[in-house]
């Protein structure tokens, strides 16, 4: 019998953690790029936590200011103190890099991006992006925190620089367990030294996730011991429908699938907790304005 676990972890676009453990010790990254330079250097304490994490960023040889300090983590609260840059997870035969150089924003200067893991079954991507500030002669710094999608780097609007793709982790559990919680695409551009959400602005990044998600509704509904995974994807399909101003498509589909049985809670379901009926559509509605969907 296939597992929902499979179905649902593909359609929450959960970029996996690294599955090696880390060697204990002292570590050194190096990435360049025209006449930047990026050196990251910690101690690994253990296979999941790592310690004085120190990064130098240097041009044409000389090092630059790093805004906030040599700590790529710093700021970001509890949690990251220990974070692993993700590099330490690399294997035989398959290299992780914890430092990207890539102009995100397309103006010619690239941007240095450390990224690091916190650790655990679903969590934590975290990545500080370093930014050149030719007004003040430093690097400017801010840490985002992903939660449990983490990020990839697209070239989406044709335009020079890339996009930051992920998904709204505010939705993980918030209906059903992690392995079929659907999470609503977040597409960000990298402007001013700020993370933007410019997801409105790729209209067809919302609709290609719908159209997967209504697929895989529809093959879960046919099978009663399956349809509970249901409860965990429509929150994401209606976010984006909102989005795109398709918010009645949103509710007429929901009333449908309420008509057809498929957000009851079965006797003696365990995951009680969760909303199931009508019930299920009021907290959803209630879910999506309080987070700005509608």
């Amino acid at each position: 019998m296939r597992t929902i676990t499979a179905l649902c972890a593909a359609i929450a676009c959960l970029i996996a953690a690294p599955s090696a453990l880390a060697a204990t010790g002292p570590q050194t990254e190096t990435e360049s790029s025209g006449a930047v330079t990026a050196t990251l250097t910690y101690t690994m304490k253990s296979d999941y936590e790592a310690a004085d994490l120190h990064l130098v960023i240097t041009r044409n040889g000389v090092p630059a200011t790093l805004e906030g300090g040599p700590n790529p983590n710093a700021g970001c609260g509890e949690g990251c103190d220990i974070a692993i840059p993700i590099g330490a997870l690399s294997s035989p035969g398959h290299r992780v890099h914890s430092i990207t150089l890539t102009d995100l924003d397309g103006n010619g200067e690239v941007e240095v991006i450390v990224d690091t893991y916190t650790g655990g079954a679903h969590c934590c991507s975290v990545s500080a992006i370093y930014g050149w500030d030719a007004a003040t002669n430093q690097y400017r710094h801010l840490v985002r925190f992903w939660g449990d999608p983490g990020y990839r780097l697209e070239h989406l609007s044709g335009a020079p620089g890339r996009e930051l793709v992920s998904a709204d982790p505010r939705f993980a559990y918030r209906f059903c367990a992690y392995a079929c919680s659907a999470m609503p695409v977040l597409v960000y551009r990298y402007q001013d030294f700020k993370l933007v959400d410019v997801t409105k602005d790729f209209p067809l990044q919302m609709r290609r996730q719908d159209r997967q998600l209504q697929k895989t509704i529809k093959r879960l509904a046919r099978s009663k011991a399956n349809r509970f995974a249901v409860r965990g994807l429509y929150p994401a399909l209606c976010a984006n429908l909102y989005r795109l101003g398709h918010g009645a498509s949103c509710r007429a589909q929901l009333q449908s699938a309420l008509r057809r049985g498929w957000l009851a809670q079965a006797p003696g379901d365990k995951d009680a907790h969760w909303p199931g009926g009508k019930h299920y559509i009021a907290v959803l509605q209630r879910t999506l304005a309080k987070y700005g969907y509608r």
